[in-house]
C-alpha cells in the first residue's frame, strides 16, 4: 500500500504538481468513503416505520446526531488536510508559479471542501432512496384513499359532526349556516341541539371593487366602514379589482331535508389527508365579520367559520354519504379492516379491531354518533374535568358517550406527511445557496493565508473591523444630525462604503508600486473575500434608487403599481450570478497576486 501511495504521489508530483500539492486526489477518495457510509446511514435510519411518528422527519438528519457526527468528521479531514498541504507551499517558497496555477489551487481548495463538509447530502440521498423503494407513490396514495374514507368513524369530537358542517346534498353546500345565538331570529324556523343553535340562511350576492370593500368614510373627521359593505359572511376575490360579497338572505326551514339534529356521520366533511400530489381545486371563501359577542354592524377583522376547501368538503360529505347510504355493515366492516392493517404494520397506537369499530358506528336509521373514541390511551387521556355541574349539556354529551378504545391518528398523519416530505426532499437545490458560500469563503481564507501569509491575513481581519466600526459610528453620527432621515443616512452612508470598497479594489490593481506591501497584501485579501459583498453593494444601491424613482410616481398610491427592481428580475439566482462574476474576477485577480508577490519586502 505505501509502495503505491508513493508511486502515485510521483507521478502526480512530476504530471500534475497543483493535484500533488493540495492532496486533492487522497482527499477525494476519503471523502467518497464517508459519502458511502453517510449515505448507508440516510437509508437504514427509518426503516423502524415507528420514526416516521414525529412530525418534520425530513429534518431528522439535526435531530439524531448525524450532524454532530458529519460536523466532527468535516473538521478532523480538513485540519488534516490543512496540515499536510502546508508543508508544502510553493507559493511561500517561490516555486514556479502561473495564474492558471494559482486559480487551480483556488478551485481544489473548493472542491475538497466541498466533499468533506457535504456528507449531509449523502445522508439525504439515502433517507429518499429508502422511503422511494419501501413506500412507493401507489401503495401510499391507496392507503391514503382508505384513510379519507375510514376517518368518518374516528368519532373522536362532537363538532366535527354536528348539522352545520353538512355540505351535501347541494342544498347545504348552497346555505350559510348561522351559529351565533345573538344573530339568530327565534321567530323564524331554527334548529337546537344541547344548546347549541343553528339557524340557515340562503345568501345573496353582490360584486364590488376590492378597493371599495376595504374603504373608509369620513363622518366628522372620523372614518368609519361603509355600513352597505361590513355585514357579509363571505368575500370571494374574482380577480385583483373584483370581489364578491356574500349576504345573508331568508331562512330555510331545513327538518325536511334531514335524518336527525344530533351529530350524525352524515355530517362528517374534513378530508383527513390532502396528499401534495392532490390536484381537486378549492374556492376559498372569506369570512369578515364576528362569531361570539360581537355587534352584527361592527366590522372586524376576525375571521369566522372559514369556507375553505368548501369543494373539498362537498367531495368528501357526499362520498361518505353515499358510503352510509348503501347501508352494508360488511363493507364498513372491511373499509375499517384494511385501514387498521396498514395502521399495524407503521405501529400506529390504538387498541380497537374493525369489529368492535364496526359495532361502535353501525347505526343504519340515522348513522348518529353514540360513542366516541378517543385519540390517546384513557390513562393519558385528558379532557376537561370540571364538576358536572359546570359543564355545558353538549360538553357532557361527549363525556357521556366517551369510550375507552382510542386510535392516535395524529400519528398516522405524520407517517403521511413525513413519506410525502421525504419524497419532495431536494437536498441540492435546498441548500445549494449556503454549500456555494460557505466553500467559497472557507476556501478564499486558506488561499490568503498561502498567499500572503498569516501576518496579513490577520490585519486584513483587524482592518474590516475597524472600518466597520467608523462607519456604524459615523451613521449613527448622521442619523442624529440630520434628524432621523433614513433615506438620506442610508444613501450617504451606502455611498462611503462603495469609495472605500472600490478604493481598496484598486490600491492592488493601480496603487500597487506605490504603497508599502503589507498594505497592499491587506487590500488583496479583502478583495478576495469581498468582491461578491462589493456587487451586492453595488446592486442594493440601484435598487434602493429604482424603488425610490418608482414610489415618486404620481400614481404610485394609486394604481397599485409594483417596483420591478434588479433583486426581483432573477430573485434567488442572483446568488449565481455573483458566484460566477466572482470566480471571474479571480481568474483575473491572480495576476494581481503574482505581481504583488514580487515586491520587495518593506
Amino acid at each position: 500500500m505505501k509502495k503505491f501511495i508513493y508511486k502515485t504521489n510521483q507521478y502526480l508530483l512530476e504530471r500534475f504538481p497543483t493535484i500533488w500539492n493540495t492532496r486533492l486526489v487522497w482527499m477525494l477518495l476519503i471523502a467518497i468513503v464517508f459519502h458511502i457510509l453517510f449515505y448507508a446511514i440516510g437509508f437504514v435510519t427509518l426503516t423502524n416505520p415507528e420514526s416516521l411518528h414525529e412530525p418534520y422527519i425530513e429534518a431528522i438528519f439535526f435531530k439524531n446526531g448525524s450532524a454532530f457526527l458529519n460536523g466532527m468528521i468535516s473538521v478532523l479531514l480538513l485540519v488534516g488536510w490543512l496540515i499536510y498541504m502546508f508543508k508544502n507551499n510553493a507559493f511561500k517558497n517561490f516555486y514556479p508559479a502561473s495564474s492558471s496555477k494559482l486559480f487551480g489551487q483556488f478551485m481544489c481548495h473548493m472542491i475538497i471542501i466541498f466533499s468533506c463538509s457535504t456528507f449531509f447530502l449523502s445522508y439525504n440521498f439515502g433517507l429518499k432512496s429508502y422511503i422511494a423503494i419501501t413506500y412507493p407513490d401507489e401503495q401510499i396514495n391507496k392507503e391514503i384513499e382508505i384513510a379519507n374514507d375510514a376517518a368518518m368513524f374516528f368519532s373522536d369530537s362532537v363538532e366535527d359532526y354536528t348539522i352545520d358542517n353538512r355540505k351535501y346534498p347541494q342544498l347545504f353546500f348552497d346555505l350559510y349556516c348561522e351559529m351565533t345565538e345573538e344573530f339568530i331570529d327565534i321567530n323564524l324556523p331554527y334548529e337546537d341541539f344541547l344548546g347549541e343553535t343553528y339557524q340557515f340562511y340562503t345568501l345573496k350576492e353582490k360584486q364590488v371593487q376590492t378597493t371599495d370593500r376595504d374603504s373608509y368614510i369620513s363622518v366628522n373627521d372620523e372614518y368609519y366602514r361603509d355600513s352597505t359593505l361590513t355585514k357579509y359572511v363571505y368575500s370571494k376575490n374574482i380577480d385583483n379589482d373584483m370581489s364578491v360579497l356574500y349576504f345573508k338572505d331568508s331562512v330555510v326551514n331545513i327538518r325536511p331535508h334531514i335524518q336527525t339534529i344530533k351529530p350524525s356521520y352524515y355530517n362528517a366533511v374534513s378530508t383527513f389527508f390532502i396528499s401534495k400530489n392532490d390536484t381537486l381545486f378549492n374556492d376559498n371563501y372569506y369570512s369578515d365579520y364576528g362569531r361570539r359577542n360581537r355587534d352584527y354592524n361592527e366590522y372586524n377583522y376576525g375571521s369566522y367559520n372559514y369556507r375553505e376547501n368548501a369543494l373539498r368538503q362537498q367531495f368528501r360529505n357526499k362520498r361518505n354519504t353515499e358510503l352510509l347510504n348503501r347501508n352494508d355493515k360488511n363493507e364498513i366492516n372491511g373499509l375499517l379492516e384494511d385501514f387498521l392493517k396498514f395502521s399495524n404494520y407503521y405501529k400506529i397506537p390504538h387498541n380497537i379491531t374493525a369489529q368492535e369499530w364496526t359495532e361502535l358506528v353501525y347505526h343504519p336509521d340515522n348513522f348518529e354518533v353514540q360513542h366516541f373514541i378517543r385519540t390517546q390511551p384513557k390513562s393519558d387521556f385528558s379532557f376537561n374535568e370540571e364538576i358536572i355541574a359546570e359543564r355545558t349539556r353538549f360538553e357532557q354529551y361527549y363525556v357521556n358517550r366517551v369510550t375507552d378504545f382510542y386510535y392516535s391518528h395524529s400519528y398516522l398523519d405524520n407517517v403521511f406527511d413525513n413519506i410525502e416530505d421525504v419524497k419532495a426532499l431536494q437536498p441540492f437545490s435546498e441548500s445549494v445557496h449556503f454549500i456555494i458560500w460557505f466553500t467559497f469563503i472557507f476556501a478564499c481564507f486558506i488561499f490568503m493565508f498561502r498567499i500572503t501569509g498569516l501576518k496579513p491575513l490577520l490585519f486584513s481581519v483587524i482592518t474590516v473591523g475597524v472600518l466597520a466600526l467608523i462607519i456604524a459610528l459615523f451613521g449613527a453620527l448622521l442619523f442624529f444630525i440630520l434628524n432621523s432621515n433614513d433615506d438620506l443616512v442610508g444613501y450617504i452612508i451606502l455611498y462611503i462604503v462603495l469609495i472605500i470598497a472600490t478604493f481598496i479594489l484598486l490600491v492592488p490593481i493601480v496603487f500597487i508600486d506605490r504603497m508599502h506591501k503589507l498594505i497592499v497584501g491587506i487590500c488583496v485579501n479583502i478583495s478576495i473575500v469581498g468582491f461578491p459583498l462589493y456587487l451586492l453593494l453595488i446592486t442594493g444601491i440601484i435598487t434602493m434608487h429604482q424603488d425610490n424613482a418608482c414610489s415618486d410616481r404620481a400614481d404610485y398610491y394609486e394604481s397599485g403599481y409594483y417596483c420591478y427592481t434588479m433583486f426581483d428580475w432573477l430573485g434567488i439566482y442572483w446568488s449565481f450570478a455573483y458566484f460566477v462574476l466572482t470566480i471571474l474576477f479571480l481568474i483575473f485577480y491572480t495576476k494581481v497576486i503574482k505581481k504583488w508577490k514580487a515586491l520587495p519586502e518593506g
